[in-house]
């Protein structure tokens, strides 16, 4: 199985994404990234608080998705707004939660997953179905789904530097 991570971040007024696609053990297969992108003075005039939203799922994050060879049922992502690029990337977070909250979610796009080390909380553009619940809780069961977000992070960081 594998599993994809999508990140983007802003790094020194530059934009710079991200895709990192994984195996089970968390061995990378596929790995591209944006060259940084800097907006213009006029465009930062022209999409005011709209341009962050705009770089980065418009932009990059739709760009990645688009040109992944191999193509993952499931993305994470560690940015809230990443969950618009489509309906295959879910927002992951820590999630202070019991078990007993595992099934009583908030939200129809929202569910909690408790593994034997923590609970996460999985955010979607669209409403979980069971199959997707399922998926994710077996991720979860076999994999540290947080760990590639730091991996990813140097990665950005690196290339934004470089």
């Amino acid at each position: 199985m594998k599993i994809g991570y999508v990140s983007v971040r802003k790094i020194d007024e530059k934009y710079v994404g991200a895709v990192l696609i994984v195996d089970e053990f968390g061995i990378p297969q596929e790995f591209k990234y944006t060259e940084p992108v800097s907006p213009t003075p006029l465009q930062k005039i022209l999409y005011g608080k709209s341009l962050d939203l705009y770089l980065t799922v418009e932009i990059i994050a739709k760009s990645l998705l688009k040109n992944v060879e191999q193509k993952p049922e499931i993305f994470l992502t560690d940015n809230i707004s990443l969950v618009e690029s489509s309906d295959q990337v879910y927002y992951v977070s820590s999630h202070p939660a019991t078990k007993s909250e595992q099934d009583h979610d908030s939200e129809p796009n929202e569910c909690v997953i408790s593994s034997q080390t923590e609970s996460l909380k999985f955010i979607a553009k669209s409403n979980f179905s069971q199959d997707k619940v399922e998926k994710l809780k077996k991720i979860v069961e076999e994999f540290d789904v947080m760990e590639p977000f730091q991996r990813l992070a140097k990665a950005l960081e690196f290339v934004c530097r470089s």
